[in-house]
């Protein structure tokens, strides 16, 4: 009987020294951003707590170029600014030509060439993540730079593409937003009704590219082709974009200086005009500097197109705050219309500024854009800046 029992704590104990042992010989999943990696040449084993792997399908994986000599028994994965060479038995090997050392050498077993996982993840600018609990190892690889900006630059320009096509809905979808974007493409395709304009990209910079992150600068250059008059506008723009599920989106886009594309002489070519429509214009004029001088908000807004009750009110605000700050006396100058369409018209404007407070007196060329009601009258739809300088 104690013979028995005592048989019997002998295979109960080989069972439970069993188990660990099966568990150790778990295979070890190894993961590439996400991705499973299947290995058919030889699995992944633990020896001395580094993972060793066959080469060939992990040097692809990473987007290395693999080449073997079978001679030297060396491996070596390429890329298009990355060479790296381990030897089999060897723990010293190369990046880019600087020697280093490794945990553990190279073997070569069954045919197969084993390489240490952490050494080439990290190698190639990325992390390797050993997890005990299910036996697996996690690896990122590290963003390329070269291709976050190519796909940057490729945004932005596509956003630009969008744009000319006056495709609101394609121009929005590249912009980062958790609610919709319902009205505002309600609100472009509105623009896209009235001006016809083409927009062209001169000069693109990324700023900053950090992590998931990008500032760019660019300098645009837009050209009206039809539609409601415009001047044509140098424009600098300030994009914030974020990466998000592993696609950059635009999240932000600001103009932060813009140039009218309009000389003086340019400016000073009289367009054919029909006398009353010429009066009409020039007095609207007049009454708007009258009334900037006598700091009437309300005469202001009198001889400006109204666009609701919020914008009004909001002008009205912006106004009178800066009647309480400035006293700036306008001297308008030299006028003239320098386009003319039924309902619409553009004058230029010079004027001397000058401010109660201070000595010098400005200079300043504008653009006011008009149109026409339907009783006739004639109201300013929109300002531009040509130039304003220091007096001479």
């Amino acid at each position: 009987m104690k013979k028995l029992l005592s048989l019997l704590s002998i295979s109960l104990l080989a069972l439970v020294l069993a188990v660990p042992a099966f568990a150790a010989a778990k295979p070890i999943d190894v993961y590439i951003n996400g991705s499973k990696v299947t290995f058919a040449a030889g699995s992944p084993y633990l020896q001395n707590n580094s993972v060793l792997v066959p080469f060939r399908v992990v040097f692809e994986k990473l987007g290395l170029q693999v080449l073997w000599d079978a001679k030297t028994q060396t491996v070596t994965g390429k890329s298009a600014d990355l060479v790296i060479s381990l030897k089999v038995g060897s723990n010293r090997a190369t990046v880019n030509g600087t020697v280093k050392k490794l945990t553990l050498a190279p073997v070569s077993k069954s045919s197969t060439t084993y390489i240490p996982l952490r050494f080439i993840a990290e190698a190639t600018g990325g992390t390797a993540v050993w997890n005990p609990a299910n036996r697996s190892v996690q690896i990122d690889t590290a963003v390329s730079k070269t291709a976050d900006e190519a796909a940057i630059t490729a945004l932005i320009k596509l956003s630009n593409q969008y744009y000319n096509e006056e495709k609101a809905i394609s121009f929005y979808s590249l912009m980062d937003s958790e609610s919709s974007y319902t009205e505002s493409v309600s609100d472009l395709n509105t623009t896209f009704e009235q001006y016809d304009l083409k927009n062209t990209i001169d000069n693109l910079e990324i700023l900053s590219l950090k992590g998931n992150e990008a500032t760019v600068y660019t300098i645009e250059h837009s050209v009206r082709t039809g539609g409601y008059y415009m001047p044509d506008q140098q424009i600098e723009y300030l994009y914030t974009l974020v990466r998000k599920n592993g696609v950059w989106k635009i999240s932000d886009f600001e103009s932060q200086n813009s140039t009218v594309l309009l000389t003086r002489d340019q400016a000073l070519i009289a367009a054919d005009v029909p006398p009353a429509d010429s009066a009409a214009i020039k007095e609207n004029i007049n009454k708007y500097y009258q009334y900037l001088n006598e700091e009437n908000t309300e005469g202001v807004i009198s001889t400006m197109t109204s666009y609701g009750e919020d914008y009004n009110a909001s002008y009205k605000a912006d106004l009178n705050e800066f009647f309480s700050s400035y006293n700036i006396t306008n001297t308008p100058g030299v006028s003239n219309i320098y386009y003319y369409s039924a309902g619409e018209a553009a004058i230029y404007v010079e004027s001397k500024d000058k401010d109660a407070s201070e000595a010098e007196t400005y200079e300043q060329g504008n653009i006011f854009i008009l149109s026409k009601a339907d009783n006739g009258s004639w109201t300013i739809d929109d300002t531009y800046n040509v130039f304003y300088e220091l007096s001479k």
